[in-house]
């Protein structure tokens, strides 16, 4: 493999993670720049909320609103690359599943919950770097088991 290559599937992958984090923390401005205009985002974590900027991001927190706590873990990430004469091209595929561990409190939320599926995300090669182009997330299964009172 490649030096090219390596660093290309290391941009890919820090993308993804960077995508995760902004999910988590609800953080629109983190989201934005990962994401190239007009990206499609298709993501239950999201639920379904879109930015007309591109980039989807998740709903901001209202004031007293207290947060769910839980993570957004995407895990066995396969990157492939477009070829071009033997060249990785600027396109990228992310196949990739994830894990949606959440902490259950608060009124109507006694039980922890953990959502899996699978996500497939293409990339762009742009100006300033790999971009998200489109994220598409499938809920495949979700369980939950009772929680403790943490009141």
């Amino acid at each position: 493999m490649e030096l090219a290559t390596v660093l290309d599937r290391l941009a890919v992958d820090t993308l993804v993670t960077e995508y995760a984090r902004a999910v988590v923390a609800g953080d629109l401005e983190a989201c934005r720049p990962l994401c190239v205009p007009g990206a499609v985002l298709d993501d239950p974590v999201l639920d379904g909320r879109e930015e007309p900027q591109g980039c989807a991001a998740p709903r901001q927190r209202t004031r007293g609103e207290v947060p769910r706590p839980y993570q957004h873990l995407i895990v066995n990430r396969r990157v492939t690359f477009e070829r071009r004469d033997g060249e990785v091209g600027d396109l990228a595929v992310v196949d990739a599943d994830f894990v949606t561990p959440m902490r259950g409190h608060g009124p109507g939320r006694s039980a922890d919950t953990v959502r899996g599926g699978r996500y497939r995300m293409r990339g762009v090669r742009t100006a300033g770097g790999w971009r998200l182009s489109e994220v598409v997330a499938e809920a495949m299964w979700q369980g939950g088991a009772p929680s403790a009172d943490r009141s």
